[in-house]
């Protein structure tokens, strides 16, 4: 697993990996002659105005310039993505239907006993887009100013604090549950109707505590009424580089980033799969692209689609264990 994330940041690192090279480009371009002759649709499985669908409009509207074609999006939001995702599953394998996708696709299963596909074998990846990063957060309720003091907090009165999420068994609610466990800590877990909510019960003082992304989080820390303690990250986050790691804090290294990724039917041909990859590749590495990135808290990814095929199958593993290990049930 570690070796996964250091070839994974040193991608990052690197100019977000264009990296398809040129053989593949000069391939592709010839076996998707004519491709796309009408516009393409990104599905995004949430309302608008959120991370998903900022990143899929920026994403998709870079991405239409260069394929010279219309790239709409459209949201289907519900059912922790189900709705959206059940209609790129039954769409055609023709490339022009496309979802993007989150780390539901790998946790939806663990979470849910009768869900109506099988991300796995249905969907296939096209390319990372970005890792969201998730922060240890605090308002001044507990009066606390690193991630040290929290935890020498939370043991003095293991069991007496609270925390929000962005609702159960979402990343931010499995990334607390992992805290927790790592940290020999006790909390009581108060959830909320999404990622807005939350951020304003800590700020608040309704809860002690809680796990959150920057982008939402960031007109309350510019406001002063949240901290970022520490990210559970195995690098420091661009926007908040005094804020260190979990690691540099003195618990595990680990990543509880959830990442956004672009996903396909599973019969999309390995051409136009390989074509999408190379421009949206492109797309990630202008340097205009990941500073607006980085301002709403994301990284960009980039690389193969192997990469972050693997990339899933690996979280698959740590969302699961994480989740069976703290009895997580949505239904």
């Amino acid at each position: 697993m570690r070796e996964i994330r250091k070839t994974r940041r040193a991608a990052i690192l690197a100019a977000c990996s264009v990296a398809v090279g040129l053989g593949m480009s000069g391939t592709a371009s010839a076996e998707t002659k004519g491709y796309p002759a009408s516009p393409i649709t990104i599905v995004v499985p949430f309302a608008p105005g959120g991370a998903s669908d900022m990143t899929a409009r920026l994403i998709g509207e870079q991405l239409g310039e260069r394929l010279k074609q219309t790239v709409i999006v459209e949201n289907r939001a519900g059912a922790n993505s189900q709705i959206g995702t059940s209609s790129v599953v039954r769409a055609q394998p023709d490339g022009y239907t496309l979802l993007l996708g989150t780390t539901s696709l790998v946790n939806n299963p663990f979470l849910y006993k009768n869900l109506p596909y099988d991300a796995a074998t249905q969907l296939r990846p096209v390319v990372g887009l970005v890792d969201v990063p998730a922060f240890l957060t605090v308002g001044s309720k507990l009066n606390v100013k690193s991630a040290q003091e929290f935890l020498g907090v939370a043991k003095k009165n293991n069991g007496a604090l609270n925390y929000s999420s962005a609702g159960m068994g979402s990343t931010l609610h499995l990334a607390a549950e992992w805290l927790k466990d790592k940290a020999g800590i006790d909390a009581a877990h108060i959830p909320q109707r999404g990622s807005g909510p939350s951020v304003v019960a800590v700020a608040s003082g309704e809860v002690d505590f809680s796990m959150e992304n920057y982008g939402p989080a960031k007109p309350q820390i510019d406001a002063g009424r949240l901290s970022m303690l520490a990210v559970a990250s195995p690098a420091r986050f661009p926007a908040l580089p005094d804020v260190p790691t979990f690691k540099e804090a003195g618990l595990p290294d680990v990543d509880l980033s959830s990442w956004f990724v672009l996903m396909a039917p599973a019969d999309t041909p390995d051409s136009v799969v390989n074509l999408l990859n190379e421009h949206v590749n492109a797309v990630l590495a202008r340097p205009e692209i990941k500073e607006r990135l980085v301002a709403i808290g994301l990284v960009p990814l980039g690389g193969s689609a192997d990469d972050m095929r693997k990339r899933m199958d690996n979280d698959a593993k740590q969302w699961g264990d994480i989740i069976r290990s703290a009895d997580i049930k949505v239904e």
